[in-house]
């Protein structure tokens, strides 16, 4: 040890504990998770000259561009094969899971929006007419398109690596030529924002089954039996699957400090599907005493109401989610943000057996402006 070196041992070790304990937590950061909101550090003001920019892409989009990473890295893709795949999404859907008016059946799934190139759907825009035999719920699903991505990827083998990324994703995506270049400096901020996401907070899948990164976001299939409104109210949810619960979280825009509390999702997801017209408040017993809220008998519920949930000996509802149909096995589910440390998700509606359950249905033809201050679930 030099002289430099004992003297800088010897000032640390005459510190009080207590502030060397400071002065570590202040050094390190927080390790970057799955939950970690997509709003904290370097996503705000990131910019490129591509003329895009990270602080332009919504919370979605970030949700998809994070999964393109955890799923590469899961996976042991090397950070070109990542960066090509962020391209590829960026250019072909710019990270939105689309649904495609000329494929009817991809209209039944919670989407980000409408493509019309042919018959592509999801992020990847694989067309359905070449890669459909494995179903619209795998076509819709981009965890499915992601995986799919890095699947060719290693079908390619040592030749992958050799590839520079728009080269990759040419070879992958088969599209025109040179298209995926103007995209690699926002694919490369991307690749950089989530690189050191911790692999240990992701779920944990089966052995031989594919990487899901962070969740499955979007791609949920919309029951059928839901009407248009209450389709919308599904759809308008679903595609915050995997969000973070934030306490207070969500309003009309999305997400606020990082994700959505369970009334947050609710009035978000009724002021879209209502094209604006119902801004319902920030608050559980509220919601159910809206004017636009009609009772409906327990019995009666339909895909896109919401279900309020009051604790015996207690009058004002302490939950609210989206009634979302039942499953394969007839198990009613509700589409909600649970709690703290958990994510936007289905769960049997079975989970609050013993608590009131309210059902109210909302009709956007009588508007009704928000008088009620905000306020928690």
């Amino acid at each position: 040890m030099d002289t430099s070196s004992r003297a800088v041992a010897a000032t640390a070790l005459g510190l009080p504990v207590a502030l060397l304990l400071l002065l570590v937590i202040i050094g390190t950061d927080p390790a970057l998770t799955c939950i970690t909101p997509l709003s904290a550090g370097g996503a705000a003001g990131v910019g490129g000259t591509t003329g895009q920019s990270v602080a332009g892409l919504s919370e979605r989009q970030l949700q998809l561009a994070r999964n393109g990473v955890a799923i590469g890295k899961q996976r042991g893709m090397g950070e070109s094969v990542i960066i090509a795949e962020l391209a590829a999404q960026a250019t072909e859907s710019t990270f939105r899971n689309l649904a495609n008016p000329s494929v009817p059946e991809s209209l039944n799934y919670a989407n980000d929006g409408f493509g019309y190139d042919h018959d592509s759907v999801g992020p990847h825009q694989m067309r359905a007419s070449i890669w459909g035999s494995v179903g619209m719920a795998a076509l819709m699903d981009p965890v499915y398109q992601i995986n799919w991505f890095y699947n060719h990827a290693q079908q390619l083998g040592s030749a992958a690596e050799r590839m520079s990324s728009a080269e990759l994703a040419q070879a992958i995506e088969q599209s025109a030529p040179n298209a995926y270049g103007a995209q690699l400096e926002l694919a490369r901020r991307l690749y950089s924002l989530f690189a050191d996401i911790d692999l240990a907070s992701m779920p944990r899948t089966a052995a031989g089954s594919p990487a899901v990164g962070c969740g499955t976001g979007s791609g949920a299939p919309v029951p059928a039996e839901a009407s248009a409104f209450g389709r919308a109210v599904i759809e308008h949810a679903a595609r915050w699957i995997g969000t973070p619960y934030v306490w207070g979280g969500g309003d009309t825009t999305g997400p606020t400090g990082g994700g959505f509390d369970c009334s947050g999702l609710t009035l978000y997801a009724i002021y879209h599907a209502s094209a604006g017209r119902i801004r319902l408040p920030h608050y559980t017993q509220a919601q159910q005493d809206h004017p636009t809220a009609q009772p409906v008998p327990f019995a009666d519920r339909a895909p896109g109401d919401l279900i309020f949930f009051t604790a015996p000996g207690y009058t004002d509802s302490h939950h609210v989610g989206i009634y979302y149909g039942r499953d394969e096995q007839g198990r009613d589910l509700l589409l909600h943000a649970p709690q703290a440390g958990q994510n936007v998700t289905l769960t049997p509606l079975s989970a609050w057996q013993g608590e009131h359950m309210d059902v109210r249905r909302y009709s956007p033809t009588t508007p009704t402006p928000d008088t009620t201050p905000g306020g928690r679930t």
